[in-house]
């Protein structure tokens, strides 16, 4: 992480290159300053009361959200102008998406207990390297600002996604999201020089055999360490994703992995909580209020106090649902499964259309009317009465 003085001066300068880009994009002061003073609102949401506190340098950029993009950019700017376009139109129902997760694949050679895509791993792969080709143009076209390749586990398909990345990463950004598996240092500077962004590995407990038996694979950590470190020196920006399970949902589990993300030296740490879809089918997996509201207390505690200064960034999707709501269904992101079906995410499990034959537009839309289905929890409806009673 940046220390103190730089984080000022970097955010100051990249409120600075906001309001200008506003400036020329708006050509009016008093919208530049209302549009402006909207997102500030909405950051503040997103992030908390504080707000940006941390931001992580990788490569000579800026980064201070995993799905964001880095500063300076051309992408930043881009993405910058997206969201402009969003607050000042709120009647047009298609303004880009902040980031698209796109499974590319059915194969996979862990077999992990959380698994979204349990019914579909190692089927027969539907999606042609045509196909995909075809999807990036759509996506791109629609005004994505990210696309996260997932799978399944991508790196089985890694020279058709290299081949993409090199194609088109002048026009979109693009992450992997893997359990590390096959990303050697060659690889991951490959990636690089295509002009990847970033590399989330799946670390589900800090302790080795308990990680491997979660993966049902056991050199799961050991590749997945390894590769974490590839892409630190390939210069690639690195997170880690955790799907934090009730029995793991302990203060000190949480803190033992940050810990370990900070001695991985990666910039981001995900929190994503389990959901009854794939192999958790049927099952009792939800967090409870306890356990949700420690994983909040982390989220703040982490990424806006001095001592935690050099811990990576934590994302915490559930934290500004009931302030927000939910950023999946096409009011910010959606999910592509390997077989070309379009879902609000990856646990809201009902197609709406596939990306192949049908357009993006008409996907977002039925989406939309969909909503998210999963419910906002009691803590998150705590938190917004909290909220309310601050802010009156």
């Amino acid at each position: 992480m940046v220390n103190t003085l730089s984080l000022k001066v970097v955010t100051t300068l990249m409120k600075v290159h906001i309001f200008l880009i506003a400036l020329f994009y708006f050509r009016n002061w008093r919208k530049t300053i209302d549009i402006l003073s909207v997102l500030k609102g909405q950051l503040k949401k997103y992030r908390g009361a504080a707000g940006i506190q941390k931001i992580s340098k990788v490569d000579g950029m800026y980064y201070w959200d995993m799905y964001g993009e880095g500063w300076p950019s051309s992408a930043f700017k881009r993405n910058a102008k997206r969201e402009f376009n969003r607050v000042s139109n709120p009647s047009l129902s298609h303004v880009g998406m902040r980031n698209v997760l796109f499974g590319i694949t059915t194969k996979c050679p862990m077999r992990c207990e959380h698994c979204y895509e349990w019914d579909n791993l190692n089927l027969k792969e539907r999606l042609s390297f045509s196909d995909l080709q075809k999807v990036i143009e759509k996506l791109i076209h629609y005004g994505a600002g990210q696309i996260h390749f997932g799978g399944g586990e991508p790196m089985m398909r890694y020279e058709d996604m290299l081949s993409v990345i090199k194609k088109y990463s002048k026009r979109t950004g693009f992450w992997i999201i893997t359990s590390g598996f096959q990303l050697t240092e060659v690889r991951a500077q490959q990636l690089k020089t295509a002009g990847l962004t970033g590399v989330c590995v799946s670390i589900d407990h800090h302790v080795t055999e308990s990680h491997n038996t979660f993966r049902n694979y056991p050199q799961a950590y050991e590749k997945a360490q390894h590769a974490v470190m590839a892409a630190n020196r390939a210069g690639l920006v690195t997170s880690l994703s955790l799907c934090v399970t009730r029995q793991y949902a302990q203060k000190e589990n949480i803190e033992a992995y940050v810990a370990m993300g900070r001695r991985l030296g990666v910039s981001f740490i995900q929190f994503l909580e389990p959901r009854a879809v794939g192999h958790y089918n049927g099952k009792e997996v939800d967090l409870s209020f306890e356990q949700k509201y420690m994983l909040e207390e982390v989220f703040l505690k982490v990424n806006t106090e001095a001592a935690h200064h050099q811990d990576p960034i934590i994302i915490y999707h559930e934290y500004y649902k009931p302030t927000i709501g939910c950023r999946g269904a096409g009011n910010g992101t959606f999910y592509i499964d390997p077989l070309g079906e379009v879902h609000a995410c990856p646990f809201c499990r009902k197609s709406v259309g596939n990306v192949v034959t049908d357009s993006i537009e008409y996907c977002v839309d039925r989406l939309r009317a969909k909503g998210c289905t999963v419910p906002v929890p009691e803590v998150a409806k705590q938190k917004t009465r909290e909220m309310e009673v601050i802010e009156n």
